[in-house]
Parts: C-alpha cells; structure tokens; sequence
C-alpha cells in the first residue's frame, strides 16, 4: 500500500509505461492442446497426415505450370503434420509426397529413361529440407507439449493454493470467534473484512476468468467499510485486472486515509475516450496526510501494476487527503490476467 503520514507537506509522484497493451490471442495454447492431444501411430494422426497432404497437392496443382514448385509445396504439410502429429505422420507424408510428384508432376518420358541431373538433384534437396523440416516441426513440438504441461501444473498449483488460502481464512474467523465471542458486533465486521479479501482472491485465481465491472469491483471492495464511504460515478467497463490495485488502495485509505476515521469518504469517477480509461481516485474528511521517501510494499505492488497493465499514474499528497488519476488501455483490462 501506499505509505501516508500525517503533515501538510505536498507532492506529486507519476509513473508512466510505454508497454503494449494489445489482446493477446490464445493460438499458441490451443495448439500445444492439439498437439499434445495426438498420439503418434493413432487416426487422428493419420487423419492430419492425409489432411496436410491433400492441401500440398492442392497448391501443387495451382502452380502446376511452375516447376519451382514441384517440391516446395509440400514442405509446409510436412511442417504442419510434424508439429501436430509427430514424426512418424511427417515421415509418411514426405514418403508419399515424393511418390506423388515421381509418379504426376514428373515428365512421363523420364520413368523409363535416365533422370537428368537437375531434376535428380531436386528431389535430393527435397528429402534433405523434409528432415530438416521435419526435425524442426519435432522441437516445435516438444516445447508446445511442455507449454501445456508447465500450464497444467499452475493449474494444480493454482486449485493448491486456493484451497490452502481457504483453510487459512477458516483458522482466521475461527479464531477471531474464539477472541471476539463476547464482541459479535466488531467480530462480523472482522469476518467481512476476511470475506472480501477471500472474494477478490477468488475472481483472481479462479479456473475462468471472470467479467467484473469496475462499478462491482469497487462496490466490493468498500463493502467491509460500508458503501456510504464511496462515492462512484462513471460508465460501467469490464476492469477484473484491477482488483489488487483497488484492493491496496482501499486498504491504504482505510490505514491511513479518509476510511481511518468514521466521516472521509473516497470520491472515484471515471470515463472513457480514445480506447483508453482514466479513473480520478479523491479522499476527502480524511486526515492530513504526506508521501514519504521510501516505497513500501505496497507502493510497490501498486507500481507492479500499473506497469503490467500499460498504465500510467499520477499521485498527489495534500492537506485535502490523497488524490491520484489512473490511465489504463481498455484492452489491458479486459485481457486475461
């Protein structure tokens, strides 16, 4: 969180990022799917082969009149084949490929005479690029298949920790029931306080990401604090990858800023234009408050990501209470996290 101390003294701290914040498409994991999905020597494997091959001999018979492309068209079923089926399918199609060009792309008069030397030339070169090829597609496809299994262990780890950090919050409210079970009052407001972070734990680890606006996002957040304490205007945008930053900033106004007594209130607007996001953060009734040198962890964290969302952030520290104006592509915050 940010650090705040009390004082008069004020500053202005801005980070900015020149980072791209384009979506970015899943192909890569659909394909180590595939990929990893089909086995060597299996039909769907064959069924790739026969597919790939069919689509070289297509766009060998559209440059049937080029001799240049007597080999070549071949080369990306072999690519596609070994990276999707493996070696033994890319072997098959090179094999049968070489057949089909001897046997219907060859001038006939060369099957009974001797093959002149450029043409014997062209199909040594072929079978030398098909190894290649097919070496290449067969590292392609290890590092695919180990995309899938080091995502298939962060999903193990991911279900882990969420189940760990779940027992954790049920030791907490159990022990704060134990501590508090002459106070209910204050021990049901500790539990909100647990269940919101439990909630914002979940919408980031969870299996699928989840859709949830930034009205939502900052409804609960505010919720152990009480909805009074925030004032929000602004045209609802989908804003999942902002949860820890609304979270640390909650959290440091509810330590050191206009949620630390029972009168500030956080004013958040925020608008649209030109792709991108601008959301103006304003606490007032709080206590004076002052930046200080040194960043703690939280000022860290709030840095982290700003920058992993291509955002830039201006923060201004006055006797007013702790204002800061946050810009964010739309893209970046619709993106999966």
């Amino acid at each position: 969180m940010i650090e705040l101390r009390k004082g008069h003294l004020p500053s202005a701290v801005s980070m900015r990022t020149s980072r791209d914040g384009m979506e970015q498409f899943d192909f890569l994991d659909r394909l180590a799917q595939l990929s990893d999905r089909v086995a060597p020597y299996s039909a769907t494997s064959v069924v790739i082969a026969s597919l790939a091959l069919a689509a070289g001999t297509v766009l060998r018979l559209i440059g049937l009149g080029q001799s240049d492309l007597m080999f070549v068209a071949y080369l990306p079923s072999i690519l596609a084949t070994g990276l999707l089926a493996g070696i033994p399918a890319a072997v098959g199609v090179a094999v049968v490929s070489t057949l089909i060009i001897w046997s219907f792309f060859t001038p006939p008069h060369l099957h009974a005479a001797s093959v002149p030397h450029g043409i014997l030339m062209g199909f040594v070169m072929y079978l030398i690029a098909a190894v290649f090829t097919i070496y290449f597609a067969h590292c392609c496809r290890l590092v695919l298949r180990r995309l899938n299994e080091r995502s298939r262990t962060n999903e193990l780890l991911t279900m882990e920790l969420q189940h760990r950090n779940r027992n954790i919050f049920t030791i907490i409210e159990a022990i704060v029931c134990k501590t508090l079970s002459a106070d209910p009052e204050n021990a049901n407001k500790i539990y909100g306080r647990i269940r919101s972070i439990m909630y914002a734990n979940d919408l980031l680890t969870g299996e699928k990401p989840q859709l949830l606006t930034l009205r939502g996002l900052l409804l609960q957040a505010f919720e152990p604090h009480g909805p009074d304490r925030m004032v929000a205007n602004g045209q609802d945008v989908f804003a999942r990858n902002l949860i820890l930053l609304i979270n640390e900033l909650v959290t440091n106004a509810a330590k050191y800023g206009a949620l630390s007594n029972g009168a500030g209130r956080v004013l958040v607007n925020w608008r649209q234009r030109q792709g991108s996001v601008t959301l103006h953060w304003k606490e007032v009734g709080g206590p004076n408050v002052t930046a200080v040198n040194k960043q703690g962890f939280g000022s860290q964290l709030i840095a982290a990501c700003t920058k992993a969302l291509s955002g830039a952030m201006q923060s201004t520290f006055s006797a007013n209470g702790f204002a800061c104006s946050l810009t964010f592509p739309l893209t970046s915050l619709r993106r999966a996290a």
